[in-house]
């Protein structure tokens, strides 16, 4: 078994055991990208990329890591993971984070390999939830819950040139950029995305892209402060989930939560209940 180290690129023969999103840096590689390739009787039997930071005192990230089949639970998974961190003490980085997705009820094989490569226990980043468009249909809150008089919902093309930019003023003030509506605007599904407005002015949005042919994703949802405990966003969902269970296109719905919104977390966990709902953790380890 030999261990060798790519910092320029990759060689062809390793490419398979990349996943698609990483395979384009593959034959130039950046210089913050670093690969541990293992070799058993002159043939490719899995590989580790790495993002390495520009501060060694801040974390490296693992981006993929992969052991041909064959070659499973022999030992070489650990072996490749000992020879990466070689690598990282060498370059000085004392940390290697790593996110990955996995059940809410079972815990993967992968969760299990990194807790004995000596990773903290795996903390919860991002609750991603799918199902079926005619699934939330089974839900009280969906059957139940309107919005006020005072509260209109119109499609995302309705904004006005004033009101797109009194909503860029606000980035940062009463929206985190997190949740900025015109993020990557060219994907929006600007007549499936909602904008919420209370007395003519905009206090919320629900954002939709496409993910695939029959899926579409619920990207971002916000209400202003002021009305957050008034359920007016769970209404505005409420609302969409109706309109878009006959929707012609998709058929299926995938949206997530960052970890850090408990509050929706929380409602989520109790009021999204059905077992025709999958839902994973995006996790990170340290």
């Amino acid at each position: 078994m030999e261990f060798v180290i790519f910092q320029r690129a990759v060689p062809d023969e390793f490419h398979a055991y990349i996943s698609i999103e990483h395979r384009a840096v593959l034959k130039q590689m950046p210089h913050f990208y670093a690969a541990v390739g293992v070799i058993i009787e002159g043939k490719p039997a899995g590989i580790s990329l790495i993002h390495l930071p520009a501060d060694p005192k801040r974390p490296a990230k693992l981006l993929d890591f992969y052991v041909d089949e064959a070659f499973r639970r022999q030992g070489i998974g650990r072996a490749l993971m000992n020879q990466l961190c070689l690598l990282l003490k060498k370059a000085g980085v004392q940390e290697l984070t790593v996110e990955y997705l996995r059940s809410e009820r079972d815990q993967t094989l992968l969760s299990a390999f990194f807790q004995a490569c000596d990773f903290d226990l795996p903390v919860p980043g991002i609750y991603v939830y799918s199902s079926s468009l005619q699934v939330p249909q089974e839900f009280p809150w969906v059957k139940r819950l309107s919005l006020p008089e005072s509260f209109t919902s119109s499609p995302f093309h309705s904004i006005s040139t004033e009101e797109r930019n009194r909503i860029k003023e606000g980035i940062g003030e009463w929206y985190p950029s997190i949740l900025d509506p015109f993020a990557e605007e060219e994907l929006i599904d600007r007549g499936r995305s909602v904008i919420l407005r209370h007395n003519g002015a905009i206090v919320g949005w629900l954002i939709f892209e496409p993910f695939d042919d029959k899926t579409i994703l619920c990207k971002t949802m916000f209400v202003r402060n002021p009305f957050q405990r008034m359920a007016r966003g769970i209404a505005l969902l409420a609302e969409a989930s109706r309109r878009m269970a006959t929707d012609p296109v998709y058929t299926e719905l995938i949206f997530f939560v960052e970890a850090e919104n408990q509050p929706m977390v929380k409602f989520l966990k109790k009021h999204v209940c059905s077992p025709h709902i999958e839902r994973r953790n995006f996790m990170e380890n340290t």
